[in-house]
């Protein structure tokens, strides 16, 4: 609900308000952002005169009050949301309010993935902020969804003179924190690397700037598109929290300041070192949108609020209903060496697992023996399947398996038939030596005919046979960028190709990949309802990687797979129950050689392909709660409760034995008091009250990487 009392424009969600108000010199100020208030004339304080602070006529010290969207070097010197050039000369902007609208439901953004309604009730206010003297408009959109905690936030830049603007730098969104202050909060961000990413970071605030940015053509194995602030205090289950996450690809910019006198603003967008957009007269800039969240139940509260957000209103909701097949990758398998009779074995033995989709890895084209040629080449190699895609799926669908296949759509190998025939296709600086990573290049998705290249091969592969799943990968960053805002059009291109095919083709499940987990982010959620969360698939480093993910992302969007022992990463042995209790906190599936499991493991694998098939609507669409972090000691502890609290499972992981362990005891959170809970494994029963407070004591297996997946039913 939006709304509109004298000067204050205030939108309500489930449990949170954000207020505007529209200050009487024309100033748009931000009021308030946090737990639902009533709507009220509330009493403003003038902001302080400060010392060396500038002014106008307007006697407003910008600097020291809180702006919806502030412009640098008139009389606010902090960061800015939005820079320009005119002429050659810096636009010294003052925007005021000019007008504002509220309608029903979530417009879509031009060129861009973003939140729908998806038949849930929502409200979205414009407000137009003009510079009158250059001409410029930013139009500021805000969603507020009647049933979510988050606030969806994009901008539209246009300019309506003659002479052209050149943007420099315009985020989604920014934010003066009101209430809170600097010295007082934590910021909270995923950083990582290649096969660690989404690694948990907590560190204090303090007078300056920081940031958290991409500049690798990606959203990032390193900082993904996602900060937190909390108070110092705050825990997993108490506390403010205030997220903000990108629905971009892209490189991205997040920057937290903090003023001399401890007030904080936070920015985040596309990262404007890179950036610059030229805007003719008429012409519109569209910003990526930012999904603000507000919790008053600690970093928990937080996760849950963007787990249901997520799934309601980002990812493809055709793949929320009903089950998912259970997948088996040939990658860890076969890599490279294979043949058609050799996939049809594995296949074979995985039917008889119980297993219900077989995915085709990278190697089935061109003459792509290794990773050093063929990409582009999107044609069957007639060595490894002599009846082409389409005779493989046919034979794989005879077996009673859907068929899926891995593709790798943006790139190409300078050793390629494609390369010969369109060598200004890749991306590449004439002036230097091609840039490669994994003997690869990338392709130039600025250029219409490069799109128009991919839309045909991927029409082409999924028209020719009964495909049911693309493994889309990415496996390099971008270089040798040859003008700033290369790398925004690039995405447009690539959301372009994007929306086309699973327009076209929605009954298709596309899988995002990059490098593993490079490229997990809303703006590919939009598309790929999951991504692979990382090359790493060893169940143990799986605990911090699954667990960071999960700090904003649903589980039902992290791609999970049981890969065989020792892992191919890590040269670790982990207990076949283990991988498969950590991967069902997950999108489900195996990674591994079907044909060498035993009797009694295709035994195993159907158990647990019907426990993950009981479980998968309470995976995704429960509450997930961490009990005991992966990253502050020995044992794990996740939980999943199901909305209506009928349905508990919990997770229980214990890294290494000990000598004279002590006795294990987890409180659950989140059931029914008075309710009646069945253990199913043991068929004890416990009240919900006893669950809570006086706690679960689990037994453990004594070993390592013992692992426990236990069910609560309410009786």
């Amino acid at each position: 609900m939006i709304i509109e009392h004298g000067q204050y424009l205030h939108l309500q969600g489930k449990n949170v308000s954000y207020i505007l108000r529209i200050h009487e010199k024309g100033y748009l100020l931000h009021h308030y952002f946090g737990r639902k208030l009533r709507t009220n004339d509330y009493i403003t304080l003038a902001a302080p005169h400060r010392s060396f602070y500038a002014y106008n006529s307007d006697e407003v010290f910008l600097e020291e009050e809180k702006q919806e969207y502030p412009s640098f070097g008139y009389i606010d010197l902090k960061l800015p949301a939005v820079k320009a050039s005119v002429g050659g000369k810096t636009a010294v902007f003052s925007f005021k309010y000019k007008a504002h609208k509220i309608t029903e439901g979530k417009p879509a953004l031009s060129g861009l993935p973003a939140s729908k309604a998806n038949g849930g009730k929502c409200q979205t206010l414009a407000v137009v902020l003009a510079d009158e003297a250059y001409g410029v408009e930013a139009e500021l959109s805000y969603t507020v969804f009647e049933e979510s905690d988050v606030i969806a936030r994009s901008v539209k830049i246009t300019n309506t003179k003659k002479e052209p603007l050149k943007l420099k730098k315009a985020v989604s969104c920014s934010l003066d924190v009101a209430g809170k202050y600097g010295s007082q909060t934590d910021m909270i961000f995923l950083g990582g690397t290649y096969a660690e990413e989404r690694m948990i970071k907590r560190r204090p605030l303090a007078q300056g700037a920081t940031e958290i940015s991409s500049r690798t053509g990606e959203s990032s194995h390193y900082l993904n598109p996602f900060v937190a602030l909390c108070d110092k205090e705050a825990t997993r289950d108490r506390g403010d929290v205030l997220g903000a996450m990108l629905v971009y690809s892209g490189n991205h910019r997040f920057q937290i300041n903090v003023d001399p006198y401890d007030n904080m603003r936070i920015m985040c967008g596309i990262n404007d070192e890179d950036f610059a957009w030229t805007l003719a007269q008429g012409e519109t800039f569209q910003t990526p949108e930012c999904l603000l969240c507000f919790s008053f139940e600690g970093i928990g509260g937080m996760s849950r609020s963007y787990h249901d957000f997520l799934n309601a209103h980002i990812l493809p909701q055709q793949f929320l209903r009903g089950s998912r097949p259970v997948l088996i990758n040939s990658w860890e398998s076969t890599y490279f060496n294979f043949d058609e009779a050799k996939l049809l074995n594995i296949a074979k033995n995985a039917k008889e697992a119980g297993i219900e989709l077989f995915v085709l890895d990278d190697g089935w084209f061109g003459k792509r023996n290794d990773d050093t040629s063929s990409l582009g080449d999107w044609y069957p190699n007639p060595e490894k399947l002599p009846d082409g895609v389409s005779g493989l799926a046919k034979k794989i669908n005879e077996m009673g398996l859907k068929f899926g296949i891995w593709v790798e759509p943006e790139m190409i190998n300078p050793v390629s038939e494609l390369a010969k025939k369109h060598p200004e296709f890749a991306v590449s600086c004439p002036e230097r030596e091609a840039a490669l990573s994994r003997h690869q290049q990338v392709l130039d998705l600025t250029n219409p005919d490069v799109v128009a290249f991919i839309k045909q091969f991927l029409d082409n592969l999924l028209s020719s046979g009964n495909i049911s799943y693309i493994k889309w990968d990415m496996n390099r960053p971008l270089t040798e960028v040859s003008y700033d805002g290369f790398v925004h059009k690039y995405y447009l291109g690539l959301y372009d190709i994007l929306n086309f095919i699973t327009e076209k083709y929605p009954e298709v499940l596309f899988e995002g990949c990059s490098g593993g987990g490079g490229r997990f982010d809303a703006g590919m959620l939009c598309f790929h309802p999951q991504i692979w969360a990382s090359d790493d698939s060893d169940a143990i480093a799986r605990l911090k990687i699954q667990e960071g993910t999960a700090l904003c992302y649903p589980l039902s969007s992290i791609g999970a797979h049981i890969t065989t022992c020792p892992n191919h990463q890590l040269r670790r042995t982990t207990p076949f129950s283990t991988r498969a209790d950590v991967a069902t906190f997950g999108s489900f599936g195996y990674e591994l050689d079907a044909a060498k499991l035993s009797v009694e493991e295709k035994m195993e694998v159907k158990g647990q392909i019907d426990r993950y098939h009981r479980l998968e609507g309470l995976i995704r669409r429960g509450d997930f709660s961490v009990l005991s972090s992966a990253f502050e000691g020995n044992l794990t502890a996740w939980q999943v409760t199901a909305k209506d609290k009928k349905h508990v499972v919990l997770l229980l992981v214990r890294e290494l034995i000990t000598a004279n362990p002590s006795q294990l005891r987890i409180r659950l959170q989140g059931l029914k008091e008075d309710a009646l809970y069945t253990d199913l494994q043991t068929g004890k029963k416990y009240y919900g009250d006893e669950l809570m407070y006086k706690g679960y004591f689990p037994e453990v297996t004594l070993s390592d990487f013992a692992s426990l997946l236990v069910e609560f039913v309410e009786v």
